[in-house]
């Protein structure tokens, strides 16, 4: 009974007020906006992120609405983990050492989420993530090759994985994150299932995402420009059907790829979990707005709002002025009805509950001018009720490949 009133409570809450990272049922902590972040680390485990009893060790050791408690027990486990994965591959246990490095790498990252970038362990956790992702990339087959991906004065971080036969053109799936992502999140949410089914898997993170705002890489409006360089990368690759690409965005990707799509049309099939026309607008409708309330002690958790600091720093503003992402985001808008190619959107049941979010989802299909196009709200009955379906990556995965399956028959 109490579990049923605390989701009605949050489903009200819903209704009035946007927050992406609303978790409706409660698996550990206390903290909502914690408990979604460990939701989402559960739901890697089906493509190798973690191991159930190694999450929920890890989880019982951190203090519940803490978030430099939480940035500080995970590492502890990544070490643990990483070490097995040395003595696995010392031994020649190389299923083994694969394995361990991957949980590695994705216990390295989630401290990400909540350590603070000017912090020295920033850095240095992002290059163990990386270099434990990369040993296991090289113990996988077909293997996980990490690029870098040239884009004006810099690189774009990120991985592939060529799925293709004797030298054959497959069909290819880009996968651009959000406004908290990097590119090895993407691996996790989705590449096992795309090589499963013969695609080409391709991810990178584009300036605001990953270690690039450490170089002074921002979020930017324009993203048809560093996603163009990424689709450059793919169509020089003689493993790639140039006719069969799809570019896939989660959270602010969808954002990120509908509008690159607007303006390449080398990418045949967009697909967004979920459509974000207006990013400023969106945010107006999150917590954001009641930032006076939130200083006095109310509206935001302090896990949910080192969050927001976090992303005030991925758009080029200090971590304290979590107010100005309103006028950093301003110009991160697109028109959807410029999106001629196949078009899929999925929305999770609990964010198409809020009134704004709806708005924008039926204002994007309405649009959308190719008739081959589609949209999905993902249920709370089906496991898939909360932002990007992260918690149920084996229904997201379906709905993706089986709508994409069609499109590129």
């Amino acid at each position: 009974m109490e579990s049923n009133e605390r989701m009605k409570s949050l489903l009200k809450e819903t209704e009035q007020t946007a927050d992406p990272h609303r978790q409706f049922f409660k698996v550990w902590f206390d903290d909502n906006s914690m408990d979604f972040a460990f939701q989402w680390m559960l739901g890697t485990v089906r493509n190798g992120g973690g191991e159930i009893g190694e999450m929920f060790y890890t989880a019982s050791q951190i203090e519940d609405y803490n978030p430099d408690s939480w940035a500080a027990r995970w590492p502890e486990m990544a070490e643990r983990v990483e070490r097995r994965a040395g003595a696995s591959e010392a031994g020649g246990h190389f299923v083994s050492a694969r394995e361990f490095y991957l949980r590695a790498a994705c216990y390295y990252r989630a401290a990400l989420t909540t350590l603070l970038p000017h912090k020295p362990e920033f850095k240095e956790l992002y290059e163990k993530s990386i270099s434990c992702f990369s040993k296991a990339g090289a113990l996988l087959e077909p293997q996980i090759e990490m690029v870098r991906i040239p884009f004006e004065n810099t690189y774009l971080p990120g991985c592939c994985i060529w799925a293709g036969k004797n030298g054959e053109k497959a069909k290819t799936i880009l996968v651009i994150g959000g406004a908290e992502t990097f590119f090895i999140d993407l691996y996790f949410h989705l590449a096992p299932s795309a090589v499963k089914r013969g695609y080409n898997f391709v991810t990178a993170d584009i300036p605001g995402q990953g270690a690039l705002p450490l170089e002074e890489q921002f979020f930017r409006p324009d993203t048809e420009k560093p996603v163009g360089a990424i689709m450059d990368f793919i169509q020089n690759r003689p493993e790639a059907d140039p006719d069969r690409i799809a570019a896939y965005g989660i959270s602010g990707g969808g954002y990120y790829v509908p509008r690159a799509a607007v303006y390449d049309k080398r990418i045949k099939a967009c697909i967004t979990n979920c459509a974000v026309t207006d990013i400023g607008k969106i945010l107006q409708e999150t917590a954001i707005r009641n930032q006076k309330a939130a200083a006095g002690g109310s509206g935001l958790s302090p896990f949910n709002m080192r969050m927001f600091q976090i992303m005030a720093w991925r758009h080029g503003g200090s971590v304290n002025d979590i107010a100005g992402l309103l006028e950093r985001t301003r110009a991160f808008r697109f028109e959807p009805a410029l999106i001629t190619c196949p078009a899929l959107n999925i929305c999770s049941n609990g964010e198409y509950l809020n009134p704004a979010s709806r708005a924008m989802e039926e204002h994007y299909m309405l649009a959308l001018p190719n008739m081959s196009k589609k949209m999905i709200v993902a249920a709370f009955e089906d496991g898939g009720g909360t932002h990007c379906l992260g918690e149920n990556t084996g229904l997201l995965s379906a709905l993706v490949f089986d709508w994409l399956d069609e499109v590129f028959a």
